[in-house]
């Protein structure tokens, strides 16, 4: 199974539809359509997937998990970033022999993704597999429709 971490709020600024949708609506409904859709990505792929989202404006000691669709979503602590986050989760992957796909299009953070042995694809080609797997359901809904 493919594990799949996505950088939240890197992927929103990237996808042109979430970054219009923060700006006209809200950043939580921007956040809230990423998890949709990374949800029929993850059902598609049988992947498990992992979104990462910065919460430096929040007074929490602890980082929130929940699971939402089928989607893990983890808002970092308080002084922590959804950068440190997901450097934990890659060297903890690494440290067990898992195999873990890092989406993010910060430059520092996939040089050190791909330090720990991980693999790193762009925001960008993050939208084009979604947009696939979101074909791809559409077609089977179709086709027992």
């Amino acid at each position: 199974m493919e594990r799949v971490i996505v950088d939240g709020y890197n992927v929103i600024h990237a996808w042109p539809q979430l970054k219009r949708l923060m700006g006209e609506a809200s950043l939580e409904a921007a956040r809230d359509k990423l998890i949709d859709r990374l949800a029929v990505f993850g059902m598609v792929e049988g992947a498990d997937v992992t979104v990462v989202f910065d919460a430096h404006h929040s007074t929490a000691r602890s980082n929130s998990e929940q699971d939402v669709e089928g989607v893990h979503v983890l808002f970092t602590r308080k002084g922590h970033s959804a950068d440190h986050a997901i450097e934990r989760i890659a060297y903890a992957a690494a440290q067990v022999g898992d195999v873990l796909t890092v989406a993010t299009s910060d430059r520092f953070q996939r040089d050190l993704v791909r330090g720990m042995g991980g693999a790193v694809i762009s925001a960008l080609e993050l939208e084009r597999r979604v947009v696939e797997a979101e074909s791809e359901m559409g077609r089977r809904v179709q086709k027992y429709s």
